[in-house]
């Protein structure tokens, strides 16, 4: 296998909800979502899910240009017109669910949500165990974003074991695989990383902007929120910003965000 082959980085994009009449930091409008997707396969980019890229990345064996579009929390409203879009591209992806949401008939609801939990209740409401088999058996992926979306780095060994397992157990007694992990609000130190190993997941994956540190359990990806716009949405999605989140420089500022996401809020990254 060649160097320039085994080094090769996927592009993985972190989306919440897509929908164009909900004014919330938490969705994209539609077209936008449309018009990524639409430039991405364009360019040539393979369509993965994150368990696929993870796969290929132990193989050495990834394409030139592949993505891999995953959705944190399971918005229920529009993901099926999500799927059908990305039906239209030949992209799967990849959902990360709060297993106790899922079913329960009670909007989603943690810290730096609750305004929308109580404002709009039915955009936040969850997919629920059969639409999710219907994703599952299309080709997507369904992975765990913990049991309640705590600060995973904030809890202790035992609830962080319980929020990891627990998790995992659940999705694959109902969906009979779960693989990876997104970790709440994007942040996992290496303890948290370790117990996602003993846990049972292959990988797993945060949101910051450095990407310097890209191991198997902190695998980084690029999130798109409301307030991506003009300039800014397409750096997120360019091959040379992609470099520059690399740098030193990113990490550098890291501290920062690490600091901000802890204090569960609106999303930068």
């Amino acid at each position: 296998m060649s160097r320039s082959r085994s080094k090769r980085s996927p592009l993985v994009l972190c989306y919440h909800a897509v929908d164009s009449d909900w004014d919330s930091h938490l969705s994209i409008p539609e077209e936008l979502f449309i018009a990524h997707m639409t430039a991405l396969r364009k360019r040539g980019y393979r369509g993965l899910t994150f368990v696929e890229v993870e796969r290929l990345r132990r193989a050495s064996d990834l394409p030139e240009r592949s993505v891999v579009v995953t959705f944190d929390d399971g918005y229920a409203k529009r993901m099926m017109r999500c799927k059908r879009i990305l039906d239209t591209v030949g992209f799967p992806a990849t959902v990360f669910v709060v297993t106790s949401f899922v079913d329960s008939g009670q909007p989603m609801c943690w810290p730096g949500v609750e305004k929308w939990a109580h404002k709009t209740p039915r955009e936040m409401q969850p997919l629920g165990w059969t639409a999710l088999r219907e994703l599952v058996g299309a080709g997507w992926e369904v992975g765990s974003h913990t049991v309640s979306h705590p600060v995973l780095a904030d809890l202790d060994d035992g609830a962080l074991s319980e929020q990891l397992a627990a998790s995992r157990l659940r999705i694959v007694e109902e969906l009979g695989a779960c693989e990876t992990i997104a970790y709440p609000y994007g942040v996992a130190d290496e303890r948290v990383a370790t117990a996602a190993e003993a846990a049972g997941y292959l990988a797993g994956c945060t949101l910051k902007p450095a990407h310097r540190l890209d191991e198997p359990y902190r695998r980084p990806r690029v999130g798109l929120f409301s307030h991506d716009r003009g300039l800014r949405q397409w750096a997120k999605l360019s091959p040379t910003v992609g470099r520059l989140r690399r740098t030193r420089l990113a990490e550098a500022l890291e501290p920062f965000h690490v600091r901000h996401r802890k204090a569960p809020a609106r999303p930068t990254a």
